[in-house]
């Protein structure tokens, strides 16, 4: 029976890593590319990185989709999202307008809503805790090889073809991975006693974590900061290298794929140690290392090689933060896992949502400099948050 179900899970995660790989190429999609895609839609990178920030604001359903996941099952949800997320990209990619270009990308907000909290959830429900980060962190390869394989392929497609090009590639190969999903179990529901309820309630009941309160907003609140003390910088970072080094679409696409290399030491890091060294230290270690990341930065801008090298630091940290703190969340509140871990996305694209518009802002405000100091601010607030209030269970 455990080598079954050892092989169940392996199943899962494999299949898992390859849908989540084309769910964070689209979602990564802009960061290195964003004025390249601004340019050829006919809009400045400012009001794109504000689409791009709208598109996070339509993720903060998350929560509410997470609540009907643990009714009708992780993977129908995964599925629908999929769906939902594949026709926007082909809307994107064939758009003839900024209006049709803006729907296609505000519908991938909506799919990557359901589908990202809920193969965690999924995931998590088939791992025990003791080996959660392990199961989260081989499932968050995918982040990484999104940079590696994705990044580095939608440049090569966007210098080869058009910036279109990522978006038709990508929307084909997630309707098809909807299918795909047939092929996993469905999770187990939980029935809702709640219908009764009057609406002033239903909003109180859906705020209340239960005992562990206080620690589990705790581990909300420092999701949404890290996500933004990393995407503050993250979502201009090309135009920073475009307008330092004049690099084409093809070398940024190289420069994903090392940070690609840098997330999946980070991954693989939270997967083979974070369940021994326990998963609060390991957290505060991860923000610790973003917060001298962002205080070198403005240091390292010598050449491309050190540009680079500012970049990866604080990009590997928070891939180790984010990981590790996925599979703190998902103990938090174990009988409304759905529900935490949407809350838990929720809270990162509050973070993304404001960064996307703050980033460019700042940047061209203030330079390299200013996008910096920002994002230190927001990962000291996450260390406090965390030390003090985030409890492990």
């Amino acid at each position: 029976m455990k080598q079954a179900l050892n092989h169940k899970i392996t199943y899962l995660l494999s299949i898992g890593i390859v849908v989540k790989l084309l769910v964070d190429t689209s979602f990564q999609l802009f960061n290195p590319f964003l004025t390249i895609i601004a340019a050829g839609v006919g809009i400045s990178a400012v009001s794109l990185g504000g689409l791009v920030g709208i598109r996070s604001f339509i993720g903060l359903s998350a929560p509410l989709i997470g609540i009907v996941a643990d009714r009708i099952g992780y993977r129908k949800i995964m599925q629908i999202s999929l769906i939902i997320s594949g026709a926007g990209l082909l809307i994107a990619g064939f758009s003839k307008n900024a209006g049709f270009f803006a729907t296609g990308v505000i519908m991938t907000g909506l799919g990557q809503a359901g589908f990202t909290p809920n193969i965690h959830a999924h995931v998590s429900s088939k791992l025990p805790y003791e080996k959660r980060a392990m199961g989260i962190g081989i499932l968050e390869y995918s982040w990484a090889l999104a940079g590696m394989v994705g990044l580095l392929g939608a440049g090569l497609l966007i210098e080869g073809f058009s910036w279109r090009s990522p978006f038709i590639v990508l929307g084909i190969a997630l309707l098809a991975s909807s299918i795909l999903l047939f092929s996993l179990p469905e999770s187990k529901t939980v029935t809702s006693r709640k219908s009764s309820l009057s609406g002033k309630e239903k909003l109180l009941d859906f705020i209340n974590l239960g005992s562990n309160a206080r620690s589990a907003w705790g581990s909300l609140f420092v999701q949404g900061f890290s996500m933004f003390a990393l995407m503050h910088l993250m979502i201009i970072h090309g135009g920073w290298l475009v307008d330092e080094f004049g690099l084409s679409a093809s070398i940024l696409g190289t420069v994903a794929l090392i940070m690609g290399f840098t997330d999946l030491a980070a991954s693989v890091s939270v997967s083979l140690f974070v369940d021994k060294i326990g998963k609060k230290r390991s957290v505060a270690i991860g923000i610790s290392g973003m917060i001298i990341g962002f205080i070198l930065l403005p240091f390292l801008r010598l050449s491309l090689l050190t540009a680079v090298i500012a970049l990866i630091i604080p990009r590997t940290f928070f891939e180790f933060t984010i990981v590790s703190n996925i599979a703190l969340v998902s103990e938090q509140v174990p009988d409304q896992r759905g529900k935490m871990l949407s809350l838990n996305s929720a809270f990162g694209l509050m973070g993304i949502t404001t960064a996307s518009v703050l980033g460019p802002l700042n940047y061209y405000n203030f330079g390299i400099t200013g996008l910096a100091i920002t994002s230190m601010i927001s990962a000291v607030i996450a260390l406090m948050i965390h030390l003090l209030l985030v409890r492990d269970r």
